[in-house]
This record gives C-alpha cells, structure tokens and sequence, in this order.
C-alpha cells in the first residue's frame, strides 16, 4: 500500500510568500532608517565641527585685542592717549544689522603680535560676514575692510547663514567688557539640519 506524503496547497504557498516580503520590507525599511540617521548624525557632527573651529579662531584673536607689550606706558592715560591696540567699540564694531539693533557684521582687532609696542601693518584684522558667499572672512593690515579678506573656511558643504557681534551692555560695570558672538549655519545638501552657537568673550586686554 502506497503511502501519500501531501505538500503545500498553493494558497499557502502564497500566504507564506506575502508574509515574507512584508518582512523582508519592514528588515529593509529600519535598514533605511538607521542609515538616514546615521548620515544625519555625521552631517550634524560636521557642521558643529567647522562651526566651532570658525568660532575657536575669531574666539582667540578677540581674546588677545588689546594687548601691548608696553601698556604701562599708558596708565592712567586719557581717552585720547590710549594704546594703537585699544579696542574702541564705537569704531571697531561696523556695519550695524539695523539702526539702533547694536548687533554688527563685521569687527576689528588689534594687538601688539610681535611684542614691539608698534601698530605693523600685519596687526590689524577684521573678522566679517559675507551673506553673497554665506560665509565668514579675515582681512587683515592697515587698510582691512568689512568688504575684502578670504573666507576662514573653504568647506563647500556648509554655509554661514549669520553672524553677529554685540558688545554685552551688563559687562561695561564688571570692569572688563564682553564680546558675544552669534553664529548660525547649515549643511548644504540638507538645509533642514542647522546650528547655531553663541559664545561670550571676554576682553582680557581691557583699558576702557
């Protein structure tokens, strides 16, 4: 007598083939999204990673403004008679973002690099923002501008959407006034992923 082994009929066949691919689709669609986060997080790191390097370089020069190798020569000394270095706020914060605002595109320092108590033509910059090519510029020597200089970054993936200088009014009465940059950017083939940081800077070299 002949023994009947009976196999799968094809609607199973065909249910157990539909449960497949839909699992085969929801393995597919987390794969997807893990990479989309994962480029996501690499895009945000490298945003953050240049924004902080622009900020850390304008940061540091800001720091030493004002320094003067031979500043005691100027103790007790007039408005008038300051250091070459003094950071004026009235003349050295420029291009104001609108009348009245007291946020500024563009910033000029000065500090004595080379320890000679002179005022080289290498020992003037000026730190701006450049909306035509949304990113940051350095100009430097005597005739440096808010207009010229190059871009601090040449990271074609990112763009500096703004950047402010304010002069802290609460810090004129703590004896050294304070500096607070504003900065924002985004990446570029991804707008929607944007940072901003905002950093205060105290003036360590402060005579005012």
């Amino acid at each position: 007598m002949l023994s009947r082994h009976a196999g799968f009929s094809l609607v199973e066949l065909m249910v157990a083939m539909v449960a497949g691919l839909l699992l085969v689709a929801a393995v597919s669609a987390l794969f997807a999204s893990i990479l989309r986060a994962d480029q996501t997080s690499m895009q945000v790191s490298r945003l953050n990673q240049e924004m902080q390097s622009i900020v850390d370089m304008m940061a540091r020069d800001l720091q030493r403004s004002g320094y003067d190798a031979g500043a005691t020569a100027f103790l007790g000394a007039t408005s008038s008679a300051r250091s070459s270095f003094y950071f004026d706020s009235v003349t050295d914060l420029m291009s104001e973002t609108a009348a009245g605002s007291k946020r500024y595109l563009c910033l000029r320092i000065r500090y004595d690099d080379n320890g000679n108590s002179a005022l080289d033509s290498d020992e003037t910059r000026v730190y701006s923002y450049s909306s035509a090519s949304k990113g940051v510029r350095l100009d430097t020597g005597n005739s440096a501008s808010c207009s010229g200089g190059s871009l601090l970054s040449t990271d074609n993936t990112i763009d500096i959407s703004s950047l402010t200088f304010e002069l802290l009014s609460s810090s004129l009465s703590a004896g050294a006034r304070t500096i607070r940059l504003s900065m924002t950017g985004n990446y570029k083939a991804t707008p929607a992923i944007s940072l901003s940081l905002q950093r205060d800077i105290k003036l360590r070299n402060d005579g005012y």
